[in-house]
């Protein structure tokens, strides 16, 4: 009787290690999601984004909307033309762009709009930070 409850036990503690572990998804999939959708789309999605952070005024939804459009087409372009995202030239043009599109976001915004952006992003490198150490374990 005793052996019957051991097996029992060894074979319920196996599977539920077994089932517990997830297979890591491929990091191509993740990017192949979140550039799902027309240049348009993706724009409307970040200006969404960012107007729930830092509540955009309706005035400025439009000029974040355009900016933030014309960011994307950027990026399309640099991506087409770059097949290799190792490729220093590619880094350099997505910071370049990166870079204009922050300078201009900061002329459209009020200093407590700005204030709240840079506290959203400091949140999420830190929750950045967080999952890629827990990753490493």
């Amino acid at each position: 009787m005793k052996k019957i409850i051991v097996i029992a036990a060894c074979l319920f503690s196996l599977t539920s290690v077994v089932n517990a572990q997830e297979p890591a998804a491929p990091k191509a999939k993740a990017h192949s999601q979140r550039d799902a959708g027309t240049a348009e789309q993706r724009a409307q999605k970040q200006v969404d984004r960012l107007s729930a952070e830092v509540a955009l005024t309706e005035a400025q939804k439009p000029k974040v909307y355009d900016l933030t459009l014309a960011r994307v087409k950027k990026v399309d372009e640099i991506k087409a033309k770059y097949k290799d995202p190792n490729d220093k030239e590619r880094t350099a043009a997505m910071a370049t762009v990166k870079k204009e599109y922050r300078e201009a976001l900061k002329a459209l915004m009020t200093p407590e709009q700005i204030e709240k952006a840079k506290a959203k992003a400091k949140e999420m490198k830190a929750a950045k930070k967080e999952s890629s150490a827990s990753a490493e374990d």
